[in-house]
C-alpha cells in the first residue's frame, strides 16, 4: 500500500496540483490539506478517495494556483482611514504628542482594509478538483500494481519454501514414531541389565501408540496443506476483482497457527527445526501483505 501519485489539472479557473502519499495501514485513513479558499472540497474528495482505495495511511496535498481574476483584491477605506487619523492627531495634542502615525500602523487598524474575493462557480472548481484527484489516485495505483507484480513473486516463492517444509514434516513422522520405539526399547534392554527388570513388549508398544498419537500432527498438515492452497488462488485473483490484503492476513495467521501447533505436538529435532523455519517464512509473509489491498 506504500506508493506516490501526483496529477495537475487546469482551466479557466487556475492551476491545481495534487499529490498522493500512502503508507502501510490496517484500515483506509485519509487526510487531505487543501488551501482554505478550498475547504468545501475536503467531503467530496474523501469520497472519491474512499471508492478508488481502501486500506493504507493516505495523504493528499492540494496545491491551488487561481487565474489572475479570482486573485484576492484589498479594498481600502478612506473614510475611516482618515477617521482613524485626525482621531489619534485629536488625542495626542492635549498630551502634547506627536500625533503622526505611520501609514503601515493606520492599514492594520479594524475596518480600514476589506478583502474582496471574486466569486468562484463552485461546480466547475469541483470538477476540476475531482479531474486531478482521480488522475493522482490513478497514478498512485498504477504505482502500487508494479510493485504488486514483485511482492507476488517473493510472496509465491515463500508459500513454496512452506509447501516443502510441509511435505519434509510428513514424511518425518512415521520415523519419529519409530525413533521413539527405538529408544525405548533400548532404555528397556538397560533397565534389564542393570536392574534386572523385565518390561513386557506389550507394554511398551501400548507406550510407542499412546506417544503416536500424542504426537499426530496429520489434521495440522492437512490444514496447512489447504490454507497454502487457498494463499495461493488468492494471489491468482486480479487485484481489480476484489481485495486481497485482509484474506491473506487472516490465511497468514492459521498458517502461524498450524505451526505453532506442529512444533508443540511433534517434540523431534528435525521436526522442531523446520517448524521454526516455517514459522520465519510466514513472519515474513504477514509483514509483506501489508502492502496488499
Amino acid at each position: 500500500m506504500t506508493g506516490f501519485g501526483a496529477a495537475e489539472g487546469s482551466s479557466e479557473l487556475g492551476g491545481m496540483r495534487i499529490e498522493v502519499k500512502s503508507v502501510n495501514h490496517r484500515f483506509l485513513e485519509p487526510r487531505i490539506r487543501l488551501p482554505r479558499e478550498l475547504g468545501d472540497l475536503e467531503l467530496p474528495m474523501m469520497r472519491i478517495i474512499r471508492e478508488k482505495l481502501q486500506r493504507g495511511k493516505v495523504d493528499v496535498n492540494v496545491h491551488w494556483m487561481p487565474a489572475l481574476v479570482y486573485i484576492p483584491r484589498l479594498a481600502f477605506n478612506q473614510t475611516v482611514l482618515r477617521r482613524y487619523r485626525d482621531e489619534i492627531a485629536a488625542l495626542a495634542e492635549p498630551l502634547d504628542m506627536n500625533g503622526e502615525v505611520s501609514l503601515e500602523y493606520l492599514l492594520a487598524l479594524p475596518g480600514v482594509a476589506d478583502t474582496d474575493t471574486p466569486e468562484v462557480d463552485e461546480s466547475q472548481l469541483l470538477a476540476l478538483a475531482s479531474d486531478t484527484l482521480e488522475g493522482a489516485l490513478d497514478a498512485l495505483i498504477a504505482g502500487r500494481r508494479r510493485e504488486g507484480v514483485s511482492l507476488e513473486e517473493e510472496i509465491a516463492c515463500r508459500l513454496d519454501q512452506l509447501d516443502q517444509a510441509r511435505k519434509d514434516i510428513d514424511q518425518r513422522q512415521s520415523e519419529v514414531v519409530d525413533a521413539m520405539r527405538a529408544r525405548l526399547a533400548k532404555k528397556a534392554e538397560e533397565w534389564a541389565q542393570s536392574l534386572s527388570v523385565q518390561i513386557d513388549p506389550d507394554r511398551l508398544e501400548g507406550e510407542v501408540l499412546l506417544f503416536a498419537d500424542r504426537a499426530d500432527i496429520t489434521e495440522e498438515l492437512v490444514r496447512l496443506q489447504a490454507h497454502i492452497e487457498a494463499f495461493r488462488r488468492l494471489l491468482a485473483v486480479s487485484p481489480e476483482s476484489e481485495s486481497q490484503g485482509k484474506p491473506m492476513e487472516f490465511l497468514a495467521q492459521e498458517l502461524l497457527r498450524e505451526a505453532n501447533t506442529i512444533a508443540s505436538k511433534c517434540r523431534d529435532t528435525t521436526v522442531s527445526s523446520l517448524t521454526l523455519g516455517m514459522k520465519n517464512g510466514i513472519e515474513r509473509i504477514r509483514e509483506q501483505i501489508q502492502n496488499v489491498e
